[in-house]
């Protein structure tokens, strides 16, 4: 998606629809979406997040998700409201 210059909701919408195919370019583009929606801020963006993130769980090993978490919680730690909803 991304190598075919494809952005925003077009991209999100492609990669839902693509995740059993290519599920390394749907995590890219909703780890994107994730960063944009922390980055923004707000409790109800943060909890749009936290569903992404809990839906990228099927697409990825259990040990990959936690680390992935993991790397959220030390990337945004002053976002507080967010660790606090994702869950540390």
């Amino acid at each position: 998606m991304r190598a075919h210059g494809v952005i925003g909701r077009l991209a999100f919408a492609l990669a839902e629809r693509s995740e059993a195919r290519h599920p390394g370019e749907a995590l890219a583009v909703y780890t994107t979406r994730v960063d944009e929606l922390v980055f923004a801020g707000g409790n109800g963006n943060y909890e749009e997040a936290c569903r992404l993130i809990a839906g990228m769980a099927r697409l990825r090993s259990a040990e990959d998700q936690a680390g992935h978490a993991g790397r959220l919680r030390v990337r945004f730690k002053t976002k507080r409201n967010f660790i606090k909803i994702l869950g540390g």
